[in-house]
Protein backbone atom coordinates (compact mmCIF):
# COMPACT_ATOMS: atom_id res chain seq x y z
CA UNK A 1 0.00 0.00 0.00
CA UNK A 2 1.36 3.46 -0.70
CA UNK A 3 1.61 6.45 2.11
CA UNK A 4 -1.46 7.37 0.50
CA UNK A 5 -3.33 4.67 0.91
CA UNK A 6 -3.62 3.30 -2.78
CA UNK A 7 -2.91 -0.14 -3.77
CA UNK A 8 -3.31 -2.12 -7.16
CA UNK A 9 -6.91 -2.98 -8.04
CA UNK A 10 -5.99 -4.16 -11.36
CA UNK A 11 -9.36 -3.40 -13.94
CA UNK A 12 -11.66 -2.94 -11.45
CA UNK A 13 -13.17 0.96 -11.49
CA UNK A 14 -12.41 3.36 -8.72
CA UNK A 15 -14.42 4.32 -5.77
CA UNK A 16 -14.99 8.37 -5.35
CA UNK A 17 -13.16 7.80 -2.10
CA UNK A 18 -9.90 5.80 -4.34
CA UNK A 19 -10.27 8.89 -6.64
CA UNK A 20 -9.90 11.46 -4.04
CA UNK A 21 -6.72 9.48 -2.37
CA UNK A 22 -5.34 9.34 -6.33
CA UNK A 23 -5.77 13.38 -6.35
CA UNK A 24 -3.99 14.27 -3.39
CA UNK A 25 -1.14 11.92 -4.62
CA UNK A 26 -1.14 13.91 -7.63
CA UNK A 27 -1.48 17.32 -5.59
CA UNK A 28 1.91 16.05 -4.33
CA UNK A 29 3.38 15.37 -6.93
CA UNK A 30 1.99 18.36 -8.99
CA UNK A 31 5.81 19.91 -8.80
CA UNK A 32 7.02 17.07 -10.87
CA UNK A 33 3.97 17.05 -13.60
CA UNK A 34 5.19 19.56 -16.61
CA UNK A 35 1.62 19.29 -18.63
CA UNK A 36 -2.03 17.76 -17.35
CA UNK A 37 -5.11 16.80 -19.35
CA UNK A 38 -7.90 15.79 -17.28
CA UNK A 39 -11.76 15.53 -18.41
CA UNK A 40 -14.47 13.30 -19.33
CA UNK A 41 -14.76 11.56 -23.11
CA UNK A 42 -17.80 10.48 -24.15
CA UNK A 43 -18.74 8.65 -27.17
CA UNK A 44 -22.02 7.17 -29.32
CA UNK A 45 -21.73 3.38 -28.96
CA UNK A 46 -22.44 1.23 -32.47
CA UNK A 47 -21.99 -2.27 -30.77
CA UNK A 48 -19.34 -2.56 -33.24
CA UNK A 49 -16.12 -0.22 -32.57
CA UNK A 50 -13.94 -1.50 -30.11
CA UNK A 51 -11.68 1.51 -30.00
CA UNK A 52 -11.92 4.62 -28.22
CA UNK A 53 -9.49 7.75 -29.24
CA UNK A 54 -8.74 10.22 -26.81
CA UNK A 55 -7.00 13.34 -28.18
CA UNK A 56 -4.43 14.71 -25.98
CA UNK A 57 -2.43 16.99 -27.46
CA UNK A 58 0.54 16.85 -24.95
CA UNK A 59 2.96 16.90 -28.17
CA UNK A 60 5.16 14.07 -26.44
CA UNK A 61 4.11 10.49 -25.18
CA UNK A 62 2.57 10.84 -21.72
CA UNK A 63 4.24 9.74 -18.49
CA UNK A 64 1.02 8.44 -16.80
CA UNK A 65 -2.35 7.57 -18.07
CA UNK A 66 -5.28 6.60 -15.68
CA UNK A 67 -8.76 6.23 -17.26
CA UNK A 68 -12.01 5.56 -15.41
CA UNK A 69 -15.46 3.88 -16.20
CA UNK A 70 -18.08 6.91 -16.33
CA UNK A 71 -20.92 4.70 -17.24
CA UNK A 72 -22.16 1.26 -17.11
CA UNK A 73 -21.94 0.98 -21.18
CA UNK A 74 -17.95 1.70 -20.57
CA UNK A 75 -17.55 -1.11 -17.70
CA UNK A 76 -15.61 -4.02 -19.21
CA UNK A 77 -12.28 -5.51 -19.96
CA UNK A 78 -10.39 -2.78 -22.21
CA UNK A 79 -6.91 -1.66 -22.16
CA UNK A 80 -5.00 1.43 -23.56
CA UNK A 81 -1.90 2.54 -25.32
CA UNK A 82 -0.64 6.17 -25.70
CA UNK A 83 1.55 8.23 -28.11
CA UNK A 84 2.61 11.86 -28.96
CA UNK A 85 -1.15 12.88 -29.60
CA UNK A 86 -3.88 10.50 -28.24
CA UNK A 87 -4.73 7.55 -26.18
CA UNK A 88 -6.50 4.99 -27.76
CA UNK A 89 -8.70 3.06 -25.48
CA UNK A 90 -9.29 -0.72 -27.06
CA UNK A 91 -12.29 -2.83 -25.31
CA UNK A 92 -12.22 -6.57 -25.54
CA UNK A 93 -15.75 -6.39 -26.45
CA UNK A 94 -17.91 -3.74 -28.06
CA UNK A 95 -19.74 -1.54 -25.99
CA UNK A 96 -23.63 -1.55 -27.05
CA UNK A 97 -25.57 1.03 -29.49
CA UNK A 98 -26.62 3.90 -27.59
CA UNK A 99 -26.21 7.79 -27.45
CA UNK A 100 -23.32 9.06 -25.65
CA UNK A 101 -23.28 6.10 -23.40
CA UNK A 102 -20.20 5.11 -23.92
CA UNK A 103 -17.92 7.51 -20.87
CA UNK A 104 -14.34 7.36 -20.12
CA UNK A 105 -12.37 9.39 -16.68
CA UNK A 106 -8.89 10.28 -17.87
CA UNK A 107 -6.06 11.99 -16.52
CA UNK A 108 -3.28 11.93 -18.91
CA UNK A 109 0.22 13.50 -16.89
CA UNK A 110 3.61 14.22 -18.31
CA UNK A 111 6.10 14.05 -15.74
CA UNK A 112 9.40 15.76 -15.90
Amino acid sequence: MSKWGLTHKGTEPLTPEEWNLVVDALEELDKRVSKIRVGLAVWSGDGSTIDFVIEHDLGEEPTTVLIGEGSEDAIGDKWWEANETNVIIHFQNPPPEGTDNVKLWYLILKVG
